[in-house]
């Protein structure tokens, strides 16, 4: 017995098929259906039910996978301890936010090229909700998004804060210097979907202001929502950071809004007990290459 096999049947296990399994370890199905014939051969045992499509678990199976898990973590520890980190291989999938796609990012991307030039990083910008959901799936390894955190059972640490503030093109009239909730309802409100944890925010903002915009338009893009704001389309909740030349060169004005939108808290989550050492490496390179504010302030 061997720990790809027991690698494969866990990836199979973990996300139904054996596609998908190959898929992640970076290798072909009929390599991984010999590791599984390999496996069950040296055990004497049939580990999947070979009269379904899909990769259904006999009794002997689903004995086997706690102890597969147990040992994939066991020498994902050993080796995160003992090993030499430069020479790690393989894939792992990370998914972020826009908001850190657009500011460190790239600098996370290239930190990991030079440490560990034979990981790949597979990268997929999202939505928070969508992110949430494909980690829950094993679709993800990793995650970099928004507070706050959806389940307990993961590891997670803080990458810092940034700030986001009303603003609008100066084509957009106003008639107040200092604007509550309730000014901002006569004005088009320019915003992510509602899978994402900006839209959301704004919500509660609202509501917690006992104010309610009058119209909402929606697109899954950060620069699309700086471009229709800067068009004088309406007024949006974006980071200054990010868009400090269009501030700097008048396409955008900062709004005085009272009362502010509280800074936006940003965490890197995975797997409490990771099968891999991977996630722990980019969540480790992530705390430390952030450009957030006051990061690691909170972790578990």
């Amino acid at each position: 017995m061997e720990l790809r096999q027991l690698e494969a049947f866990y990836w199979i296990v973990r996300l139904g098929s054996y596609s998908a399994a190959a898929k992640t370890l970076n290798t072909t199905q009929p390599a991984i259906s010999m590791r599984i014939r390999e496996l069950q051969r040296d055990l004497g045992v049939t580990l999947f039910d070979t009269a379904s499509r899909r990769a259904h678990l006999t009794s002997k199976g689903r004995d086997l996978f706690d102890y597969a898990e147990s040992m994939l973590n066991l020498a994902s520890t050993i080796h995160i301890r003992m090993g030499d980190r430069s020479t790690l291989s393989g894939r792992i999938r990370v998914g972020a936010t826009e908001t850190i796609a657009l500011t460190w990012l790239p600098t996370l991307v290239a930190h990991m090229n030079e440490a560990y030039p034979q990981v790949v990083l597979e990268l997929e910008i999202g939505l928070t909700l969508d992110l949430w959901a494909k980690l829950a799936a094993g679709e993800h390894d990793i995650v970099m998004l928004p507070g706050p955190i959806l389940d307990i059972g993961l590891d997670w640490h803080h990458l810092g804060s940034i700030d986001y503030c009303w603003m609008a093109s100066p084509k957009l009239e106003h008639q107040r210097s200092v604007l509550s909730p309730h000014d901002l309802e006569q004005f088009p409100i320019i915003s992510l979907p509602k899978a994402s944890s900006l839209h959301e925010d704004i919500e509660r903002w609202f509501t917690m202001n006992n104010a309610n915009p009058n119209r909402m338009y929606y697109c899954n893009s950060l620069n699309v929502v700086f471009a229709l704001t800067a068009s004088g389309l309406g007024v949006s909740l974006l980071p200054p950071s990010i868009f400090s030349d269009a501030i700097a060169t008048g396409e955008l004005c900062v709004l005085d809004v009272q009362p502010s939108m509280p800074p936006l808290d940003f965490f890197v989550a995975c797997a409490q007990k990771p099968v891999s050492p991977l996630p722990v490496i980019v969540a480790e390179a992530a705390m430390k290459v952030t450009s957030f504010r006051n990061p690691n302030r909170l972790s578990r």
